[in-house]
């Protein structure tokens, strides 16, 4: 099948989604597949962040990367990216795009959510975050964009009203994208595959936030492993 036009089939934009994808769900990978194709990129790279043990909400790294895997299986615009696990510790963002401008000379398009924006700078070495990629902000459609004024001032400074810098410009710019709003959280997914019990055989209730958001591929190997439960 050809691509659009505006896509190429050897990409120079590395565009990549992080989170802790625990579990991955549609919400996560339709937004940022949306923003995508508003900036004419065709893969999205999904990336798992690491997790502190009393975060891992039971769910081990090896379960994360498999559900991300099988997401990639469903859709070829979805590459596994799992640079971040490899990386000692502790985690940060900065540090894992220097080590990815370190390994590649693609330019790289970091996506994050608008929330995250709203709280960059209490990220670790935010400052230096254009060094290494653009940044993509996915703003949710009826969702009012409000920085706080930090944040604001710092956009005002990087922000391009013109989306195809990411073609032409290596780093340093900020882009604000509109993509759908997608009423769904990685913890209300988790609260309802808990509530299934060993009666249930594992299956969930149709039309329930597990069931409408995750790939078929990934429930069923939520329910074979049993993940989420109590």
């Amino acid at each position: 099948m050809s691509l659009p036009p505006t896509f190429t089939t050897r990409p120079t934009v590395k565009a990549i989604l992080g989170g802790t994808f625990n579990p991955p769900h549609k919400g996560h990978i339709e937004a940022a597949l949306s923003a995508a194709d508003e900036l004419g990129v065709h893969e999205v790279h999904l990336m798992p962040c690491k997790l502190a043990p009393h975060k891992a909400v039971g769910v081990s790294e090896t379960h994360r990367v498999r559900m991300i895997e099988l997401c990639a299986q469903t859709n070829d615009r979805l590459i596994p990216e799992l640079i971040e696990l490899t990386l000692p510790s502790p985690s940060y963002t900065v540090k894992t795009l220097r080590a990815l401008k370190e390994n590649s000379d693609d330019t790289i398009c970091f996506f994050i959510g608008a929330d995250s924006l709203y709280n960059l700078d209490k990220w670790y070495e935010w400052e230096h975050l254009l060094d290494y990629c653009h940044l993509v902000v996915m703003r949710r459609d009826d969702e009012e964009f409000s920085p706080p004024c930090a944040i604001q001032a710092w956009l005002d400074t990087h922000v391009s009203d013109d989306k195809n810098v990411i073609h032409t410009e290596p780093a340093g710019r900020v882009v604000l994208t509109n993509t759908p709003l997608y009423n769904v959280s990685s913890t209300e997914i988790r609260e309802v595959l808990a509530s299934t019990t060993s009666a249930d055989k594992g299956h969930v209730l149709e039309g329930s936030p597990a069931e409408l958001w995750l790939e078929n591929a990934v429930l069923e190997y939520i329910n074979e492993h049993q993940l989420y439960k109590s």
